[in-house]
């Protein structure tokens, strides 16, 4: 929503009950990302029974949804066709639940291994990614969803950033994912702000002590929320937001904490 921080929260906080999350984030007066659509083991079978599943406890949800693409194991990229193929129909299979739940936007990871230092890894790896999104992104466009990639293990932006200049459209973008700058970056979750500007279109928010991907409240690590809030305010930046928090009163007291920040700080949210 324009000149408004929009808050989600993850479905994790309630594994395989969406329901439950549903509920959960209702209460909290925020919109729902989708994550973990069904088990993942059952997925051939049960993707049109989860979908009609899904689509009935929608209908009673009254806030935004957004979308967290399939992620588990995934590479677009890689050389082996039969792992790219399954990888592109997972993928393919977002963009039908992005429809079919009218969300807003939807959320991929660049499943990038970050541990090989290899020239020829890196620029077949980029060049890959701009080959299947430029065409992907297309979809997207027509529906007047926001794509955005997430970093995991990146340890800084440069190749987000640059696959986002590489697609040019105003449909794909940027999520940063606060934690993981945390664990897997020398450079601080404000900084990665500022390298991403208006391509940053949306964030998800939890805490780590950067010793492990706990997805914890934000009163529970080292990352400091209220100099993120305060460089997104000073840039006019206004990113939809997801609590990816997995602990049910973690969330609360983290949703809490952030709207009293933002009222301190003078930032309007919804």
């Amino acid at each position: 929503m324009k000149n408004k921080l929009q808050r989600f929260i993850s479905s994790t906080v309630s594994y395989h009950n969406f329901k439950e999350a549903c509920d959960v984030a209702s209460k909290l007066g925020c919109g729902i990302e989708i994550s973990r659509f069904g088990r993942l083991a059952d997925i051939e079978n049960n993707f049109e029974k989860n979908k009609v599943e899904y689509k009935a406890i929608l209908a009673d949800f009254d806030n935004e949804v957004a979308l967290h693409g399939f992620f588990s194991n995934l590479n677009i990229a890689a050389k082996d066709p039969l792992i790219s193929e399954i990888s592109k129909k997972r993928y393919f299979q977002s963009l039908e639940l992005a429809q079919e739940f009218d969300v807003s936007v939807v959320v991929f990871h660049t499943c990038y291994n970050n541990l090989l230092k290899h020239k020829q890894y890196q620029e077949m790896f980029f060049l890959k990614n701009i080959e299947f999104f430029k065409e992907f992104v297309k979809n997207f466009e027509r529906l007047g969803t926001t794509i955005t990639i997430e970093n995991v293990h990146e340890a800084n932006p440069d190749f987000i950033r640059n696959l986002i200049g590489a697609i040019n459209s105003p449909y794909f973008g940027a999520t940063i994912d606060i934690g993981h700058c945390n664990l897997h970056s020398e450079i601080s979750p404000s900084n990665w702000i500022k390298e991403y500007g208006i391509m940053l279109k949306h964030m998800h928010f939890h805490n780590n002590f950067k010793d492990e991907d706990s997805h914890s409240s934000l009163l529970k690590g080292s990352v400091n929320i209220k100099e993120i809030l305060l460089t997104l305010k000073e840039l006019r930046l206004f990113p939809t937001i997801t609590f990816e928090i997995f602990d049910k009163d973690d969330l609360f007291e983290s949703v809490e904490y952030f709207n009293s920040l933002c009222e301190e700080l003078g930032i309007e949210y919804c």
